[in-house]
């Protein structure tokens, strides 16, 4: 597991110090100052104090990668037996990371690494790969905590358990015994607890009982991005007295704009604060009206389906400096690292991502071809079995819940989907592995002995 997490720890080690986007800063400071930041949870702040052992922000990512690369050893002896040697199995990890570049999310400053996390263990517990009640109950656990480290996790776990769950009523599973009722119904209940528990732990910290007070502000700049906000207004402003009429002219074209520019409607209006009654309602009368179902479900389906094709690196790994969010948190947390920080390859905007992306798609798109061609060959599908289609389902559902949930709920940005897509590929990559040393093994069996009988 040291190994493996120092494999896994490589992008940071590269780039001279872990990495940061534009919303370190944020997570930083509700680790400081133990606040509840307005647009996501405290979660990942309270457990970034925790790993940094007073210390440095290294034993952050190490921790990271740590969990990480535990599972993957994991998955690895659970799903590709034939890989018994400990180099070999650390071999193929190596192999998976460097087909996928997963070590770009798990050496960042960001709770994104905790999506794929949370999907693995649930998937473990969901196929009954558990060696031990305690065992499960770590995984449960860990599931949880993955949960509430944002609350697209929760709404994405959401989608998988119970998409799961109506396959496993409709396909006849429970009965048949492909998924045991029992896995299912402790996944689902720990899922469903997120959503009590992340209100009950904002609310211990002051920040009051929600799950987040800027989600009225990114939906509405969801559908700002869609034009469905444009087709409200015009119909809207004739009659209605709402404030966001004044800036009708002014829409930006993209959700970013509409949340971060200094000149957008939200921002001009007083912030995310100042407007949440009024997007509140608006998002209300969307919702409840049916002449906008037609243009939700289409931008819906379009949305995702872009988000599926977005796994590209790199994407928000930008210089940040002097001025900027997370300089000023990195240094209030550990002043020390400042130097660390400011020389690292991030800063210098000596990071190129052009290369590894080339390999990172092209592995993504075998693994998509190699799936395919395993369900339509006959032996592909003897081999495999029900537990290998079920663990591909439990994932499957995953990135594409991931890719419904960013997508269609907030923008569609390669860091939303390429945090979980690198697991199709190394599911792939250690299933691929085991089927091809099974076909070794018996062509190279010796042949059984003549058996000879008396006349």
């Amino acid at each position: 597991m040291l190994l493996a997490s120092l494999v896994l720890l490589y992008a940071g080690l590269y780039n001279g110090f872990p990495l940061v986007t534009s919303d370190t800063g944020t997570y930083l400071n509700s680790a400081l100052n133990f606040t509840v930041p307005d647009d996501r949870p405290i979660t990942y702040g309270l457990f970034a104090r925790a790993a940094a052992l007073g210390f440095s922000l290294w034993f952050v990512v190490f921790f990271q990668c740590l969990i990480l690369g535990g599972l993957l050893l994991r998955y690895i002896r659970e799903f590709a037996p034939r890989v018994a040697h400990p180099a070999a199995q650390l071999a193929l990890l190596t192999l998976g990371v460097w087909a996928t570049g997963v070590s770009w999310f798990s050496s960042q400053l960001m709770p994104d690494i905790f999506t794929p996390i949370g999907l693995m263990t649930l998937a473990l517990v969901l196929l009954g790969r558990s060696r031990s009640g305690l065992e499960r109950a770590a995984w449960l656990a860990l599931a949880l905590l993955a949960g509430l480290m944002h609350t697209s996790n929760l709404l994405t776990f959401s989608l998988v358990v119970f998409g799961l769950g109506l396959g496993a009523w409709r396909g006849g599973w429970f009965s048949r015994g492909l998924l045991r009722r029992r896995d299912w119904q402790l996944a689902t209940a720990v899922v469903l607890a997120g959503w009590l528990v992340l209100p009950t732990l904002h609310l211990a910290f002051g920040g009051g009982f929600t799950l987040s007070r800027a989600s009225p502000a990114f939906l509405m700049a969801r559908l700002n991005e869609s034009g469905i906000l444009e087709r409200f207004l015009d119909r809207e402003c004739a009659t209605g007295h709402y404030a966001l009429c004044a800036y009708r002219d002014k829409l930006p074209n993209d959700a970013v704009t509409f949340m971060w520019d200094g000149n957008s409607p939200l921002n001009l209006a007083g912030g995310w604060n100042a407007t949440r009654a009024e997007y509140q309602h608006i998002i209300g009368k969307i919702a409840r009206s049916p002449r906008y179902y037609p243009y939700l479900a289409s931008e819906t389906a379009q949305a995702t389906l872009r988000q599926l094709t977005h796994v590209g690196l790199g994407d928000g790994l930008t210089p940040f400096r002097e001025n900027t969010n997370p300089y000023w948190k990195v240094g209030e947390f550990r002043t020390y690292e400042l130097k660390e920080y400011l020389s690292s390859m991030q800063n210098h905007n000596l990071l190129s991502f052009s290369s590894l992306n080339e390999r990172v798609y092209l592995a993504y798109v075998l693994a998509l071809l190699a799936g395919l061609l395993g369900l339509s060959s006959p032996a592909v599908r003897r081999w495999a079995g029900a537990p290998t289609a079920l663990l591909l389902t439990v994932l499957g559902l995953g990135i594409g819940a991931n890719a419904l949930v960013t997508g269609a709920l907030a923008n569609v940005l390669d860091r939303l989907q390429a945090r979980t897509a690198w697991l199709l590929p190394f599911v792939v990559l250690v299933l691929a592995t085991e089927m091809l040393l099974t076909w070794w093994a018996a062509r190279h069996a010796p042949a059984p002995e003549p058996v000879f009988t008396p006349e």
